[in-house]
């Protein structure tokens, strides 16, 4: 299992993937935080059949404090239960939508990821996807 910190902004591989992400709601000081776990990418995740160009090195993508990946909350949509990831693994974006937000720590919700391409006459990677509130703690 590959794991890697996502850091949100706003309101909220292979088998299976994991990350963690932090993020300011929209009417409260304090952070929420999230795990996410991926499920298998259909078609497989392709950096350069998705129009990105040479291989990509994740090691060197720019990434938020704590060394997690960037996100976004969707404000466009005026939806709390879809985000905008920006991996180090897909910095281009992955949005994740979800049936609906987890509503305790002990809630899991069920979703779907996208990954974006940079060519849109290719066919997009998508994946399962489910998500859940974690406690907030340095990485």
């Amino acid at each position: 299992m590959r794991c890697s910190c996502i850091a949100l902004l706003g309101a909220w591989a292979t088998g299976s993937l994991g990350a963690q992400g932090t993020a300011a709601p929209k009417h409260s000081g304090s952070p929420e935080c999230y795990g996410f776990s991926f499920g298998k990418w259909t078609p497989p995740l392709d950096w350069e059949r998705s129009g990105h160009g040479s291989v990509l090195d994740s090691a060197r993508v720019p990434r938020a404090p704590n060394g997690r990946g960037w996100a976004a909350s969707d404000l466009e949509m005026q939806s709390d239960s879809s985000l905008l990831l920006f991996p180090p693994w897909w910095p281009a974006g992955v949005l994740v939508v979800f049936k609906a937000k987890p509503a305790s720590l002990a809630d899991t919700v069920a979703g779907t990821a996208t990954a974006f391409v940079a060519d849109a006459r290719k066919q997009p990677s998508t994946s399962a996807i489910h998500g859940w509130l974690v406690p907030c703690q340095s990485h």
